[in-house]
């Protein structure tokens, strides 16, 4: 995908330590708001998307810890607390009226995914630390995997 297929760019100079803080951040969101779709969803595809999305971040997660485990990196494990802007989307998923529940979600996984690809494709192509760089690398087709089943679902991609 190109940035104007996601409606986002690629962040670039991120630091390695920026990087594990923010994608820590973006798997802890998108398992903790896929947990609460799995129960307040009305839609079996959304069910189906938000089980997917747990299984995915679980793995993307366990692949960032993975390559965080070097003994001669000097990086602190990311915070498992979310940021105060993923809290207060789980906090708008939680008391979302179940009518617009789906619509909700989806719009914040749409805008999850492009902050992620964003992420994701920036450190792949200007990361300096290798290990990581391969982390970024893998997750990049995941997350359009994930752009490109979002789209099916809502019909078309938004540039927010």
């Amino acid at each position: 995908m190109t940035a104007t297929d996601v409606g986002a760019s690629p962040m670039t100079g991120t630091s390695a330590t920026d990087y594990v803080k923010l994608a820590a951040d973006g798997d802890n969101y998108e398992i903790q708001s896929s947990k609460i779709a799995e129960m307040r969803s009305k839609r079996a595809d959304v069910k189906a998307f938000a089980k997917q999305m747990i299984s995915d971040h679980m793995q993307t997660s366990k692949s960032l810890m993975a390559a965080l485990s070097n003994a001669d990196r000097k990086i602190a494990p990311p915070s498992m607390t979310l940021s105060t802007a993923n809290m207060s989307k789980i906090q708008l998923l939680k008391k979302a009226p179940r009518a617009s529940f789906d619509d909700l979600y989806l719009q914040q996984q749409l805008q999850a995914h492009q902050m992620a690809w964003s992420l994701h494709k920036g450190y792949a192509t200007t990361g300096n630390d290798p290990a990581f760089k391969q982390v970024a690398s893998m997750a990049v087709p995941v997350v359009e995997m994930h752009l490109q089943h979002l789209k099916s679902m809502t019909g078309a991609m938004s540039t927010n």
